[in-house]
């Protein structure tokens, strides 16, 4: 049995586009409690936020989360073939609304897929690859009918004698726009949610540089002083092979070779140290500036 990808959208409003056009941000809280309904003894690692409509597809142990307004949608691998009609009721009951969508595409087969639900009533299930139909419950609704009378044929579809008159995965983006208002394009509507892991990695945490004022503006030895400082103990230690710890740890002198920086290690000091002085000379005249104010 294998997986596919399915996104789910749980619509409270009869604009589901609005509160995403408005700016609206998805919000992360109400996203953990989703998953802790979901998952309740899994450990969620958090994977940051982003656009869906910009981002690879959720993968195994993935799910994504954006949460507005009247709007819910969340996408994650499902187990099983793509057949929207028999959706699990976890997934239709998760959030409690009206209006319950669910679209599905499966690589592997090539079958694309789209449900819609309301009051709990599947009204419209509809799945299928270019030259079969999976399945097909309920009535085509007013936008499926130029595919179904052959205004958007598959291309070279005279080569393929079972080829629908339309591609499954055009009417599912048709179906989209028509029940969302836009379309999942990588150029068009970024709608923002928040991924989650659920299969034990670690969370994914974002660098934040360190805020505060500078410590070398304050009268503090500054980085250019510890660096040379530094740089005098690598010769008791460039024997040993070992390399001493530098402010610089991002700069491109950081990322040479130890023994590179040794070649003109020379040079450099005689630099670091100059700064050093500049850096003294300035911390001395502003203690003295300090003096005479007071």
């Amino acid at each position: 049995m294998g997986t596919h990808v399915a996104t789910f959208w749980y619509l409270d409003t009869d604009d589901p586009s609005a509160p995403i056009r408005a700016g609206s941000p998805s919000d992360p809280g109400f996203a953990r409690r989703l998953l802790s309904r979901l998952f309740p003894t899994a450990t969620v690692a958090s994977l940051g936020a982003f656009p869906l409509n910009r981002s690879a597809s959720a993968g195994a142990g993935e799910i994504y989360v954006g949460s507005f307004p009247g709007v819910t949608v969340v996408q994650t691998p499902v187990d099983g073939a793509v057949s929207p009609s028999t959706t699990a009721e976890r997934w239709l009951r998760l959030v409690d609304t009206p209006t319950v969508l669910a679209f599905a595409h499966d690589p592997e087969t090539g079958v694309s897929g789209f449900a819609r639900w309301e009051s709990g009533r599947l009204v419209r299930a509809f799945a299928g690859a270019d030259d079969r139909i999976v399945e097909d419950e309920g009535m085509p609704l007013p936008f499926e009918r130029p595919y179904w009378s052959g205004e958007f044929p598959i291309p070279d579809h005279e080569s393929t004698p079972l080829a629908l008159p339309f591609s499954p995965t055009a009417l599912l983006h048709a179906a989209h726009r028509d029940w969302l208002g836009f379309d999942l394009d990588p150029g068009g509507l970024d709608v923002p949610v928040h991924g989650f892991a659920t299969d034990g990695r670690r969370e994914v945490r974002p660098h934040r540089p360190p805020e505060g004022q500078a410590i070398h503006v304050v009268g503090a030895p500054g980085r250019a002083e510890l660096h040379a400082a530094n740089l005098r103990k690598a010769e008791a230690s460039s024997s040993s092979g070992a390399r001493p710890s530098s402010p610089y740890e991002d700069d491109d002198y950081e990322r040479l070779p130890f023994s590179a920086a040794g070649a003109v290690g020379g040079p450099l000091r005689r630099f670091a140290g100059t700064v050093g002085d500049a850096v003294r000379r300035g911390a001395d005249s502003v203690s003295r500036f300090r003096s005479e104010r007071r």
